[in-house]
């Protein structure tokens, strides 16, 4: 399988010794680049699809992930009192309904740049890049439980 190739040969993310980080520097570059690869190859988009789509995708996952950090406790949930727990529930609350406004928002501009089969096929390809990769993870890991 190409995509399978194109996965195994562009990352390096299990290189003995180095620690695996999705949240940023050259390897989540690495990751992303293939991420984009592998999706706009399975869902066969065109240049301007996949400009605009990956534009837009960009926008939306910006704004996922500022929502997620509003509402990122301050403290371990271990060490957190029942108050706090609490207080962390109800945030969570707030952040899943957030998150579905925003989704819903997004949706209807995702709808104007890509058929509705190639939204769903997003989600599909999507799923199965991030099973692979954390396959890959696992398969690279070294003894005793690190990377």
């Amino acid at each position: 399988m190409l995509n399978l190739l194109l996965l195994v040969g562009t990352i390096s993310y299990a290189q003995p010794g180095r620690p695996f980080d999705m949240r940023n520097g050259p390897r989540n570059e690495r990751v992303e680049a293939a991420r984009v690869a592998y999706i706009t190859q399975r869902l066969g988009l065109t240049t301007q699809e996949s400009s605009a789509f990956w534009a837009l995708n960009n926008e939306y996952e910006t704004a996922q992930r500022a929502i997620e950090e509003k509402y990122k406790p301050d403290i371990a949930p271990g060490q957190m009192t029942n108050e706090q727990a609490s207080r962390h529930l109800e945030d969570r609350l707030k952040a899943e309904t957030e998150l579905l406004d925003l989704r819903k928002k997004y949706h209807a501009r995702f709808r104007e740049i890509l058929p509705a089969r190639k939204l769903v096929l997003f989600q599909q390809a999507d799923r199965e890049f991030r099973l692979e990769l954390l396959k890959k993870v696992r398969e690279n890991r070294r003894p005793g439980g690190r990377f």
